[in-house]
């Protein structure tokens, strides 16, 4: 026979339960995606259509950029060519012009 303190106890059991399990598949997920290889050369900046950075939890920061047949790239942040894109992308050019290479 349940009883409400029974039931009561049960309820707090489930809903302890289920945050304790949520927790811990949130603190295990880790980035979806790092780099670990870099491009060495500029990508054409006309194929170029988006960008992702990696996450904080990759060992090593990058720019991912996405090209116009849907292939990921990985780039150094610090690339001077990698900054001028995200500027672009970003809209951040401030009416400067820049070649479209």
């Amino acid at each position: 026979m349940f009883t409400p303190r029974l039931a009561m106890l049960s309820v707090l059991v489930l809903v302890l339960s289920a945050i304790t399990f949520s927790e811990g598949l949130r603190m295990s997920s880790g980035p979806e995606k790092c780099c670990f290889t870099f491009t060495e050369r500029q990508i054409p900046r006309g194929r170029v259509v988006g960008y992702t950075k990696t996450s904080q939890q990759c060992s090593n920061q990058a720019v991912m950029f996405k090209t116009q047949k849907g292939r990921q790239v990985c780039a150094r942040p610090s690339d001077r060519w990698v900054k001028d894109y995200i500027n672009i992308l970003d809209g951040k050019n401030f009416g400067k012009q820049t070649p479209l290479l």
